[in-house]
Parts: C-alpha cells; sequence; structure tokens
C-alpha cells in the first residue's frame, strides 16, 4: 500500500501545471522543493522557506546540481512571511508545508487562512506531519471552510501516525 506521502505526490501530479507557482513554506532537507521545481517545469516558479540558513545553503546546492536553481527562490524566513511574497496576478498553484515538533499550529493556521485566499482555482493546499492530535486545529479550521468554495480531506497511515491534510480551492 502507498503511504500518504506517495499519495500526496500522485494528488500534486495531477493538479499542479508546469508553469504554475509552488510554494515549499518549511524546506527541511529539500525533498520537497527539488519536486515541485521538476514538476512546475522552465516556465513555472517555486518559493521556498527556511528560517534556517544551512537548510537555505544546502537546498541551493542540490538545485544548483539538479540544473533547478532558476525555477526556485530561497527565502531565509520562516512561513509566516509568505503574504510579502505574494502577487495578486501568479495565483498559487499548490502550497505544500511539513510540520515537526517546532510547529506553531496557530501561526501556520493563520498564515494558511491569508494562503487560502492566494490559491488558483483547482489549487491546492497539502500540510503533512506525524503530529495527529496537533492536527486537530487543523481539522476544525478546515471544516468551517465554506464548501461551495473549498474542499478538505484528511489522509492518516494507523501505523506511523502520518497525517496529510489537503484543502482545494473550487
Amino acid at each position: 500500500m502507498r503511504s500518504p506521502q506517495d499519495l500526496i505526490q500522485m494528488i500534486i501530479g495531477e493538479y499542479l501545471q508546469a508553469g504554475d507557482l509552488a510554494i515549499d513554506s518549511n524546506i527541511k532537507a529539500g525533498d520537497i522543493t527539488r519536486f515541485l521545481a521538476a514538476r512546475v517545469g522552465d516556465d513555472g516558479h517555486v518559493i521556498s522557506f527556511s528560517p534556517d540558513k544551512a537548510a537555505i545553503d544546502a537546498v541551493a546546492s542540490s538545485l544548483f546540481l539538479s540544473g533547478l536553481t532558476a525555477r526556485v527562490e530561497l527565502i531565509h524566513r520562516d512561513i509566516s512571511a509568505l503574504a510579502e511574497y505574494l502577487d495578486p496576478t501568479e495565483p498559487i498553484g499548490l502550497i505544500m508545508t511539513q510540520t515537526d515538533e517546532h510547529t506553531d499550529f496557530d501561526q501556520l493556521a493563520q498564515t494558511m487562512r491569508t494562503a487560502l485566499l492566494a490559491l488558483k482555482k483547482n489549487g491546492l493546499l497539502v500540510i503533512i506531519g506525524y503530529q495527529p492530535a496537533k492536527f486537530a486545529s487543523l481539522k476544525t479550521f478546515a471544516a468551517k471552510l465554506p464548501s461551495e468554495s473549498f474542499d478538505a480531506q484528511i489522509y492518516q497511515s494507523l501505523q506511523s501516525d502520518e497525517t496529510t491534510l489537503i484543502i482545494q480551492r473550487r
């Protein structure tokens, strides 16, 4: 059986188009940034955030070796700065967030409120993490979204506690 992350990559492949803008809100190891850069193609753009300068430098090297540098803008800030980097003429195709034990879920929910409004039609917000109990506030937030404008689904592995919330703008 496929992991939730494998399923998410399949879903992303269906909705993220060449030429789209994609956001990686927490670079970590850079695997998602590279995946998104490959998906958006030469005409697309990825904005990736991290407050960790070492992570930025490591991903910059990896992108250079992969030939993907021109597609990615690396931002040495956390995702709460997202609104400063949005252009209203360029709707977002995908926002991807990986949570960990340091994630402030209240701040994340606040940032995602802003981000949802910048999604293009059928654009996705994807939040991945391993703290199902902390996802309760995000689930509550997603459940309150107007169903005529958004669809929300959650996927969870019962063995690993990997939890993924997907919100799609209609």
